[in-house]
C-alpha cells in the first residue's frame, strides 16, 4: 500500500495506497472536506511548544503538508469524511475499517488476513506501572508499521500510557446508544489518539487531518470498533442485529440509517454505503468472534485515594450544582457543589436517562478558551475527607478547537457521566460534601507542562443529578 503512494494519483491503483486511505479521514489542503494547514499550525503550535519545545515541535510539524485533490470524478467526496463528534462516528469508521481491511487482504494476497485491533491492557510499560503502543508498530524507524511522530518515549518504551486513559467504563456505563457512542468517542477513542500524539499537541495521532498516517491508527480504532460491537452484543442478548433490531434499539430516527458515504473498495472503484448497510451482515460481516469479551481491568485507585463503600445520603436530593462558570488553565481546580435552588431543578437529561436510577455528572458547556491546552483528569470527591477521590472520566482535547467540519468545540458540549457507584463509595455525610476535582494530565508519564495563561477549558456550570429522585 505504501508503494501504491507513488502511483499516478488518479489512478485505481493510487486509491489502494496507503496515503488515499489516510486523506480519506482526513487531509491538508484544497477542497470541501479539507483542512487550512496554515491556519491549523498557527493554532496548534502554541499547545506544542510548553511541551515540547520549539526545535522539537518544528521537526515534528515539518513533514505535514498539503494535498491535492486526485480529478478522478468521485475522491473529492471520498476525502476528509471522517466523522467525529456526531452520532455518525461509529458507522463511518466501521464502513472505513472494512473496506481497508478488504484493501489489505488483496494487497497481502491473503484471503483471510484480519486487521488486528490493539487490546490497550495487553502491552505494559518497562516499568510495568502504564501501558505501551504495540511492539508491532514500534520495532524499528525502517519498519513500514513504525511512525517516528509519536509522544517521545513510545517508540522506545521508555514513556509509558497512563492505565485510565484506555478506559472504556464510562461508555459501558450507558445502555443507550446516544449516551454510550458519546462517551466511548471521548475515552478510549480521543483520549488514546491525545496519549500517542503528547496531548494532542503534535501529529500524527493527535491531529485529526493526519491521524492515519500512523499505522496504530487503524489497530486504535479496530478496537473502538471491537468495543461497539461487545455493547452491541450485549445489548442484543443474543437477538440477531440487523437493521429491524438496530431500528427498535438504538433511539435513532430513520433518516439516520439513509445517511450515505462513499468509499474507495478494494480495485480502487466508487462504492457507496448508508449507515443501514453497516446492520446488514451480507455487506458487513461480523469481524469478531461470537464469544467476544471486552473486559477491562478494575482501575487501581492510589493508596491515598481509596474510599470506603457506603450508603450515599444523596438519594433525598434531586440536583447538586455549581452555576459559576470555571476556568481551567493548566492547575488543579476543586469544585464545591450545593443544593440547587428550586428554579434549577429540572433535568437537562434525555427521557431515557430520567428513566433509570442512577446519579450523573454534568459538565455542561463545556468550550475551549484559545488554542487547545492541557487535558484533565476528572474525579469526584469527598471535600469533607480531602483523601477520598474517584476517578470518573478524562476530558480529551482530539480535535478540539479545529473549527472545520472535524469537530468544533466553539459552540459548547455537554458531558455526561455515570457515577452511580462512585458517590457510594466516598462516605459522603451530606449534600454539602460533594466537590469535583480536575487535574491536569499528560495521558502519559511524561511531567504536565507549565501552563499557557491564554488558553484553557472552560465549564459553564456542573451539575450532580439522581434520576431516583424527582422534585
Amino acid at each position: 500500500m505504501r508503494a501504491n503512494s507513488s502511483a499516478k494519483p488518479d489512478s485505481a491503483a493510487y486509491r489502494t495506497s496507503f496515503a488515499y486511505w489516510s486523506n480519506t479521514h482526513g487531509y491538508f489542503g484544497a477542497g470541501g472536506n479539507a483542512t487550512d494547514l496554515d491556519a491549523y499550525i498557527k493554532r496548534r503550535m502554541p499547545e506544542c511548544l510548553p511541551q515540547l519545545g520549539e526545535k522539537t515541535c518544528k521537526e515534528y510539524y515539518a513533514h505535514m503538508e498539503n494535498t491535492t485533490v486526485p480529478d478522478d470524478g468521485f475522491t473529492n467526496n471520498v476525502w476528509g469524511t471522517c466523522q467525529h463528534g456526531n452520532l455518525n462516528f461509529l458507522p463511518w469508521h466501521r464502513m472505513y475499517l472494512n473496506f481497508y481491511e478488504k484493501t489489505l487482504r488483496k494487497q497481502t494476497g491473503d484471503a483471510n488476513f484480519s486487521l488486528p485491533y490493539w487490546n490497550y491492557y495487553e502491552e505494559r510499560s518497562k516499568d510495568g506501572k502504564g501501558l505501551a503502543i504495540p511492539a508491532l508498530v514500534r520495532k524499528s524507524a525502517s519498519d513500514p508499521l513504525f511512525d517516528a511522530w509519536r509522544t517521545p518515549g513510545l517508540n522506545d518504551n521508555s514513556t509509558s500510557i497512563t492505565v485510565q486513559t484506555a478506559s472504556a467504563r464510562q461508555a459501558f456505563a450507558f445502555n443507550d446508544f446516544t449516551n454510550f457512542s458519546n462517551n466511548l468517542q471521548n475515552q478510549p477513542h480521543g483520549a488514546m489518539h491525545c496519549a500517542v500524539g503528547t496531548g494532542c499537541a503534535t501529529p500524527d495521532m493527535g491531529f485529526v487531518p493526519i491521524a492515519g498516517l500512523d499505522p496504530v491508527f487503524y489497530m486504535h480504532h479496530a478496537n473502538i470498533d471491537r468495543l461497539w460491537q461487545c455493547w452491541l452484543d450485549r445489548k442484543a442478548g443474543g437477538q440477531k442485529q440487523d437493521l429491524a433490531w438496530a431500528k427498535k434499539n438504538l433511539g435513532m430516527p430513520d433518516s439516520w440509517y439513509n445517511i450515505r458515504y462513499t468509499f474507495a473498495d478494494e480495485s480502487g472503484n466508487q462504492v457507496d454505503v448508508t449507515i443501514a448497510d453497516v446492520f446488514d451482515e451480507n455487506k458487513f460481516p461480523r469481524r469478531y468472534a461470537a464469544d467476544l469479551r471486552c473486559e477491562e481491568p478494575v482501575l487501581k485507585q492510589e493508596s491515598h485515594l481509596v474510599a470506603t463503600a457506603g450508603e450515599s445520603p444523596l438519594k433525598s436530593h434531586a440536583l447538586l450544582t455549581h452555576q459559576d462558570k470555571i476556568v481551567l488553565r493548566g492547575k488543579p481546580a476543586a469544585v464545591n457543589l450545593q443544593p440547587a435552588a428550586n428554579n434549577l431543578r429540572a433535568s437537562v437529561l434525555s427521557q431515557a436517562l430520567q428513566e433509570t436510577a442512577a446519579t450523573y455528572l454534568i459538565l455542561e458547556n463545556v468550550t475551549i478558551d484559545g488554542a487547545p491546552a492541557i487535558t484533565y483528569d476528572i474525579y469526584i470527591a469527598n471535600k469533607e475527607q480531602g483523601d477520598k477521590r474517584i476517578y470518573v472520566a478524562t476530558f480529551n482535547l482530539f480535535g478540539a478547537g479545529d473549527s472545520d467540519h472535524h469537530h468544533d468545540h466553539s459552540e459548547g458540549m455537554q458531558l455526561i457521566f455515570n457515577v452511580t457507584e462512585d458517590v457510594s463509595k466516598l462516605g459522603l455525610t451530606g449534600p454539602d460534601s460533594v466537590s469535583v476535582t480536575f487535574e491536569p494530565t499528560t495521558l502519559s508519564s511524561r511531567p504536565v507542562p507549565q501552563a499557557n495563561s491564554s488558553s484553557g477549558i472552560s465549564v459553564g456550570s456542573i451539575r450532580l443529578e439522581n434520576t431516583a429522585v424527582r422534585p
